[in-house]
């Protein structure tokens, strides 16, 4: 009696288990649109997208990004290059390390890649692979393939419209199964934000310093000017107590040059003013975008909570009707 009790639990176990795949493929394929079943859990994504939000630096995010890719496979090689738009070169490769982020610099030139790879990089909005030749480009990029090959995929990083680099996965060649960069295609993207929000706040940085170090540049030699001219008309008063003939001559045109440097110290201003509104302007707009990127997080993390509260549903369900109702439930809060 235990036994056949049993064997008829595993089945009741079984059939519900059945049920529950069926109802969660109709749920992707209607409610999910393009979206993979072998993508990361929803509360991973969630966690990724608020851990991101708060990375300070390439680095930071690109540590984040190995850990998940470590976490789908332990093979699979992940890499970000920077690129320099205006050169078109590949200037530094960054590699995660046990010990943090090794940088190795590149002089690698961005035409060197296939066409269509190239096209796919300016998108900046899906992946490319190399195919047969992944090995070659490989060790073009200064990395080592795997003895017994693989698949170099890569996805476009723009910025403002140009390519600022690109995020590269290498991974074991596969017959069956889903690709590592198919299921880590959402924390990329999540990346992808992070990295657009690094980029912009060290672009508001340097432009920030580098209108300091002009300030300081003005006043430092405008002062050492100033200081040169009153030096030359206290002495030339100090030789001639009351200046007559040439020394009256000499002070006016102390006086005349001190003038002039006073007014070559006004223009210089005009033009700091209309620097510090350009900037100014630049901030502001870097600003807007930041608000942008904020936005696009925050509606990351609310899809995530969704994907978190079906799963939850799936799991906890056990009448299909039930499960369906809650998940319209979720959208309905949704909205």
């Amino acid at each position: 009696m235990c036994r056949r009790g049993n064997a008829t639990e595993t089945r009741r176990t079984e059939k519900l288990k059945l049920r529950t795949r069926k109802l969660k493929g109709f749920i992707d394929n209607s409610v999910c649109g393009n979206q993979t079943r072998h993508s990361m859990p929803p509360h991973t994504l969630a966690t990724l997208a608020t851990v991101l939000s708060a990375a300070r630096d390439a680095d930071a995010a690109l540590t984040l990004l190995q850990h998940e890719a470590l976490d789908i496979d332990k093979s699979a090689q992940l890499a970000l290059f920077l690129c320099d738009s205006r050169r078109a070169l590949i200037t530094e490769r960054l590699t995660p390390l046990a010990t943090g982020v090794g940088r190795t610099p590149l002089n690698v030139s961005v035409d060197h890649l296939p066409a269509p790879i190239r096209r796919s990089l300016m998108s900046g909005a899906t992946f490319a692979d190399f195919g047969a030749e992944s090995d070659d480009y490989l060790k073009l990029l200064g990395l080592t393939p795997q003895q017994d090959g693989g698949i170099l995929s890569i996805r476009g990083l723009t910025l403002d419209g140009e390519l600022a680099g690109f995020v590269a996965v290498y991974e074991p060649r596969k017959r069956f199964g889903n690709k590592v960069v198919e299921r880590l295609a959402p924390a990329i993207d999540l990346f992808a934000l992070a990295f657009e929000r690094i980029a912009e706040h060290d672009a508001r940085f340097e432009a920030v310093q580098a209108l300091e170090e002009l300030t300081r540049n003005i006043h430092t030699e405008y002062n050492k000017t100033v200081r040169g001219l009153k030096a030359e008309l206290d002495e030339a008063r100090a030789l001639n107590g009351s200046p007559e003939g040439a020394a009256a001559a000499r002070i006016a045109q102390l006086e005349q040059a001190l003038s002039n440097a006073a007014s070559e110290n006004s223009t210089r201003s005009a033009r700091l003013a209309a620097v510090e509104e350009q900037v100014s302007r630049a901030v502001s707009r870097l600003e807007e975008a930041h608000v942008e990127l904020h936005s696009q997080g925050e509606r990351s993390r609310e899809q995530g909570r969704v994907l978190y509260e079906i799963e939850r549903a799936l799991d906890m369900g056990d009448d299909p009707e039930d499960i369906v109702r809650k998940i319209r439930a979720v959208f309905s809060h949704r909205t």
